[in-house]
């Protein structure tokens, strides 16, 4: 066994895997729900999110594993944090790396293992990885599939290590409500396009009211109470901040009491919103009692502590930030939190701003001394976005706020807050680099759609609502604005003679969670087109309302080019197949020699004659059997018949074929096959396994041995022939079941074959409610065999 080696980069590493802050926590929906679907996606009987600690694996998800952790030493994932991309191991038990690991020879017994390593704060802190306990291969796709959901996982716990900074900043706002509860202020909120008005219970205690007395709350129970002295200055106060003439709406006034007298109030506000069309929408402000100076300056004094209090423990820095006309600047004060920005102390800037300014991206520096210039100018609030450098050479993004003042002595003081972006910076750099990418797949789709005449759509089949893209209207000759989908209206539009056949389809689709069916439609106009509907249904437990997602093909001009086909093929073999027979019979007859004794050079010709003469005979009536097929005429005996016998009339005939080559054939079978009964036809089971049999004789080579099997699969038997040749070519396997298709056509030369006897198999064996398929290596040969379900 060989452990996995430590990475160069391991603290870092074990840094950014204690940042998650997952390890050791509860499972999450948010992680199951992709394992799981990963799962259903690949088929491997187990998925794990594996996060690689020190000394061990510690699985955050897992599907189809108990255990909760294994150590680091016997782990796959810790070979695959150390590349680049997929870790794939096809079998354990063959690789020296693995073959004597205790968790390929014990439970969980891994034979297959693919893992794709997961990436956080730029270090790989674990896998997704896919097991399973026979070997295995991921074809390219799968590959992709894989990393994808690798990638999905990744951005699942950036997700969450935003939601945890989200939670934090409720916190941090339940505690300013808090703060504006103990400093005895009132606080108001108005909607300035409606009158709509909040107050809070303080501004009502103030006026010596409660909330209840004062509803119905708005504008107007502001003005009712007012002074009428003061109503002038603060429409004009009020009027000034909304068109924008002054930062704040900020005046002194007096309130009347509940009592009867005159309070003096101070009352400050701020737009903080706007309508779509730049009017202000919303204000927020504070209502303080100022009647008694002394109380007002003991209010005012523990604000300052609280605000004190506060920047110390923000996130950030609050400061104050003062520029001279002479060029001088400075930060008269700044919060602790200065130190964590700049990495300079608030002393270090108490006389002097330049080291604040030497640690600036040096990019970044011309356009943050502009806004200075600007803010300084208009005396406008301060705002950019702008990164400075570490003394690792990295940098961080901050964000920076603040109102400015024109001091006596001509120089400006800004009042502001400067915090560290750069993980949210981050996220919406590459949220925006993926909604660009999202907007070209976009058009890619849509243009491809538009070329494949394919259109897309998602119903509930629990609701009857239905959702078409524009491309099915096209399809269904519709127009897109005059229309709103549902049931009725696409029943409407399939053949009458098709819409049992959808429904049942439709039907089956609850069972087995897919929907595939070929059928008519009428158009508005009344032409008759053909189309082919595709759509999958996720597990009821994730998907109450039963939402099936599909695509709508227009598929009329390919039926249509199939029907010539069809009708070539049954015309061209109906027509040769008489003379054929005819020229065969005469053939056969002289080579006999009952009518003439042909000389050794004719014979040779005679019997390549008579050769070619019926391999075109077998051509024909595949071509026969597979046009009977497709047109749905060709008739079954299909009863419950006895496996073993079965397979003795398959090999016994085949026999002197296999003896005219040199080859042995061996039956192997288990011992319950004598007991087991399926529903077949008898002859075209027989035909399938002659198929199968004489392909092996063919390829196998000289002495070799061909063995036809039958094993029990719970409700199924398989039936296989394995043969010892030099298996199929990776080139051919994506093809090996199409009508005509051959490996190379020096094979079909020497070998001979038509190239439709697989096509032909696999259409019996699917009409047989059966299952077809092979395996193949260059080592151990070709196997083809038919999965057939077994009587009760």
């Amino acid at each position: 066994m060989q452990p996995p080696l430590v990475p160069q980069t391991e603290p870092s590493r074990l840094k950014a895997l204690q940042q998650t802050g997952l390890l050791d926590t509860e499972s999450e929906q948010r992680f199951d729900r992709l394992t799981h679907l990963a799962q259903l996606c690949l088929g491997t009987e187990i998925v794990l999110v594996s996060l690689v600690d020190s000394h061990r694996q510690w699985f955050k998800s897992k599907q189809g594993l108990d255990a909760c952790e294994t150590s680091r030493d016997i782990s796959f994932c810790g070979h695959t944090i150390l590349g680049e991309g997929i870790f794939e191991v096809s079998d354990a038990k063959a690789d020296s790396r693995f073959a004597d690991n205790p968790l390929v020879v014990g439970a969980p017994f891994i034979r297959f293992y693919a893992g794709v390593p997961i990436v956080s704060h730029g270090e790989k802190i674990g896998t997704l990885c896919f097991i399973d306990n026979k070997p295995r291969k991921f074809t390219d796709k799968e590959r992709q599939i894989a990393a994808e959901f690798a990638k999905t996982i990744e951005q699942e716990i950036e997700d969450r290590l935003q939601e945890h900074a989200h939670e934090k900043l409720a916190a941090s706002e339940q505690m300013y409500r808090s703060v504006l509860e103990g400093t005895r202020i009132g606080t108001w909120q108005w909607n300035v396009q409606t009158g709509e008005t909040l107050l809070n219970k303080r501004w009502a205690q103030i006026m010596g009211y409660t909330l209840e007395e004062l509803e119905p709350i708005s504008i107007e129970t502001w003005l009712n109470l007012l002074h009428p002295d003061d109503l002038t200055d603060s429409d004009a106060q009020l009027e000034d901040h909304l068109n924008g003439k002054t930062d704040f709406f900020d005046i002194k006034c007096r309130m009347k009491h509940k009592d009867g007298h005159y309070v003096w109030v101070h009352d400050r506000g701020k737009v903080v919103s706007y309508t779509a069309d730049g009017k202000p929408l919303v204000m927020y402000g504070t209502h303080a009692d100022i009647t008694e100076q002394t109380l007002n300056d003991l209010a005012l004094q523990q604000s300052r502590d609280e605000l004190y209090k506060l920047t110390q423990q923000l996130p950030g820095v609050v400061y104050q930030y003062q520029s001279w006309p002479d060029g001088r600047s400075a930060f008269p004060y700044a919060s602790a939190g200065i130190e964590d920005i700049y990495g300079v102390s608030p002393d270090d800037l108490l006389i002097d701003a330049s080291d604040a300014f030497a640690k600036i991206y040096h990019e970044d520096l011309p356009a943050l001394v502009d806004s200075i210039e600007q803010s300084m100018a208009n005396l406008s609030v301060w705002e950019i976005e702008y990164r400075v450098t570490s003394n690792n050479n990295s940098f961080k993004w901050l964000s920076g706020s603040a109102t400015p003042e024109r001091m006596p002595d001509g120089s400006t003081l800004w009042h502001g807050y400067i915090q560290d972006i750069t993980q949210t910076k981050d996220y919406y750099l590459k949220l925006e680099e993926l909604n660009q990418q999202l907007n070209v797949a976009q058009q890619s789709l849509d243009l491809a759609s538009e070329q494949a005449q394919i259109g897309y759509w998602h119903a509930s089949l629990k609701l009857g609502t239905l959702w078409w893209s524009p491309m099915v209207y096209q399809i269904f000759g519709l127009n897109e604005q005059d229309f709103v989908p549902n049931d009725k209206m696409f029943k409407s539009v399939i053949h009458p003679d098709d819409i049992a056949k959808v429904e049942q389809s439709q039907q089956q689709a609850l069972l087995s969670g897919i929907h595939n069916v070929i059928h008519r439609i009428i158009r508005p106009s009344g032409e008759v087109r053909w189309v082919h509907g595709l759509g999958l249904i996720v597990a009821e437990d994730k998907n109450p309302d039963l939402i099936m997602v599909g695509s709508l093909q227009d598929i009329t001009d390919r039926m249509k080019l199939q029907k010539v086909k069809d009708d070539f093929i049954s015309t061209v073999s109906h027509e040769l197949r008489t003379p054929l027979t005819s020229i065969n019979g005469a053939l056969t007859l002289l080579q006999s020699g009952k009518i003439v004794t042909l000389p050794a050079k004719a014979q040779k010709l005679m019997d390549i004659a008579s050769s070619n003469c019926k391999q075109l005979s077998r051509l024909i009536n595949d071509l026969l059997d597979i046009e009977k097929l497709a047109a749905g005429k060709m008739l079954f005996d299909i009863k419950p018949l006895q496996v073993a016998p079965l397979l003795q009339r398959a090999l016994s005939d085949h026999q002197p074929y296999a003896d005219l080559h040199n080859i042995s054939l061996v039956l192997q079978q288990d011992p319950q096959i004598n007991d087991v009964c399926v529903y077949v036809d008898e002859h075209r089971l027989l035909q399938i396994l002659t198929n199968f049999l004489s392909n092996a004789v063919k390829f196998s080579p000289q002495a070799g041995i061909v063995t036809l099997s039958a094993t029990l699969m719970d409700s199924e038997i398989e039936i296989a022939v394995q043969d010892q040749g030099s298996g199929i070519p990776e080139d051919f396997k994506s093809k090996i079941f199409e009508k005509f298709s051959q490996a190379d056509a020096s094979s079909s030369k020497a070998k001979g074959g038509t190239g439709l006897g697989l096509a032909l198999c696999k259409e019996l064996t699917e009409a047989m409610h059966g299952s077809i398929g092979y395996d193949s290596s260059t080592e151990q040969g070709a196997r083809f065999y038919v999965r057939l379900p077994l009587t009760n």
